[in-house]
């Protein structure tokens, strides 16, 4: 019940948060989110030391924990949280595990996230009910797929393997489905999981009490890492500033430097996420959700269990990107699964897969927000991830390139790919930042909207031109 006590203490004006968030130069609402996010680790501690053996009061626990996480970010608008919650419970009963009540959950939700941003949504990064709220509405509603899949299931009907280990064949039971809403690691910023994980830990299937040693050992290792990249983003945007690039004085500075300043004030601002990711998911290894089967380091090892069931970052393949294809693999990957489990491939039926790629990349943008930066920076992400994979696959056939690779001058074209997906990156999320259409179309005049004259023209322009080349040169091989 410390959220409620530190919740007491701000209601009489004694809480020390208002001024230690002065003191490190951040607001409160953000400084009472890193709190929550901390004490998710110490939970999971208490819950094996004291709670888990006691089947019955799991759920509870669970229930305790989050709602007091809850009241203390968020007050009583936390019921908004729960609504959502005993409509699926309800509909799956009106519906059955149908896929009427897959689309009915979908829309409801949506509707309700969407809602909910008219309602609070500012032109500033707002920390209110909805931002735990996006990350219910994804688990929700492939809650309400995964069901729908158990009965495709059980009627024989053919799965694809991922969908086989998630599919759900019983419906969960009100205090298993609000005691998985409200999953104390997890309920603020993610990650998402699916139920069927949380119903294997809970029924003991998760090996917690064989690998204390192992689970202590990676939990305390992303914890470091968590207040290590909390540290470099304070860093980061102490040097690279939004401030600084809506400014006069920026338009002053050379083009180059504009664009290499947006990139690595891009480069900076993702850490925010990733040390978030990264601390959920130390608390996520304590509490022993993130079982992922057995590995061996060798063939004359033994099995060694592992713990990245709820990691949402690749922290190695996002460093070392060469191209936007690794930050979609490395970055956020619970919701980019999400994504492609539950939107792209259930559109399959629309019979092209960049059409499909184009209404998945919408939903995402419709599920940040209403403000027009989302939609411009993942119409950024399509046209860049169809230009590069068109490239990569005319480039990738012809003997220079291979030859390239091969040879020392790989350490330059490593660089210069390095370098690109930098400054690429900043001109793709200043969108998502600024939000408003007049402040992020101003800074992309001062980069003289270079991202649009690279990426937007290829299909029309570079890639017939491209084809010629890769024709003219390769005879000559």
């Amino acid at each position: 019940m410390i959220g409620l006590f530190l919740s007491l203490l701000g209601w009489i004006g004694l809480s020390p948060v208002p001024y230690a968030a002065y003191l490190i130069g951040t607001t409160e609402p953000a400084l009472k989110l890193l709190i929550s996010i901390l004490l998710g680790y110490p939970l999971g501690i208490v819950y094996n030391k004291y709670f888990k053996k006691y089947t019955k009061y799991r759920n509870k626990f669970f229930i305790v924990t989050g709602l007091d996480i809850a009241i203390y970010n968020f007050g009583w608008s936390l019921y908004h949280n729960l609504i959502p919650g005993l409509v699926i419970y309800f509909s799956t009963k009106v519906f059955g595990p149908t896929s009427v009540n897959a689309i009915f959950t979908l829309i409801f939700n949506m509707t309700y996230l969407l809602v909910g941003y008219v309602m609070t949504e500012s032109e500033d990064y707002d920390i209110t009910w909805t931002m735990p709220h996006c990350v219910l509405t994804l688990k929700l509603i492939a809650l309400a797929f995964d069901l729908w899949d158990g009965k495709k299931m059980l009627r024989g009907l053919p799965l694809s393997e991922n969908n086989r280990l998630t599919a759900l064949i019983d419906t969960p039971t009100l205090e298993e489905l609000i005691g998985f809403i409200y999953f104390p690691a997890c309920f603020l910023v993610g990650p998402i999981f699916s139920f069927r994980r949380y119903l294997d830990f809970i029924t003991d299937k998760f090996p917690v009490n064989l690998d204390r040693e192992i689970i202590a050992s990676r939990a305390m290792k992303r914890l470091l890492q968590g207040l290590g990249y909390l540290i470099a983003f304070q860093v980061g945007i102490s040097v690279f500033s939004m401030k600084y690039m809506m400014s006069d004085e920026f338009w002053e500075t050379s083009i180059i430097y504009r664009h290499f300043y947006s990139g690595l004030w891009a480069h900076f601002a993702l850490y925010k996420y990733i040390s978030c990711w990264l601390l959920t998911e130390a608390s996520c290894i304590r509490f022993g959700l993130s079982f992922n089967g057995y590995v061996k380091k060798s063939p004359e090892d033994n099995l060694v269990s592992t713990w990245d069931g709820c990691s949402n970052i690749k922290l190695m393949r996002f460093e070392g990107a060469t191209k936007f294809q690794h930050y979609i693999d490395s970055f956020n990957c619970n919701t980019n699964y999400f994504a492609a489990e539950y939107v792209y491939k259930r559109l399959k039926f629309l019979g092209n897969r960049n059409l499909s790629q184009f209404f998945t990349l919408l939903f995402l943008a419709l599920w940040h927000g209403t403000r027009s930066g989302y939609y411009m920076t993942f119409f950024n992400e399509f046209i860049i991830i169809y230009m590069e994979k068109e490239f990569e696959s005319i480039i990738s056939k012809t003997n220079l390139y291979k030859k390239l690779w091969a040879s020392k001058a790989k350490y330059l074209l490593y660089a210069f790919l390095k370098t690109y997906t930098i400054v690429f990156m900043g001109w793709s999320l200043i969108p998502f930042d600024l939000k408003v259409f007049s402040k992020w179309w101003q800074l992309y005049a001062t980069l003289y909207f270079s991202g649009f004259i690279v990426f937007l023209p290829w299909a029309y322009v570079y890639k017939p031109a491209l084809n010629k080349l890769v024709k003219w040169y390769t005879p000559s091989q």
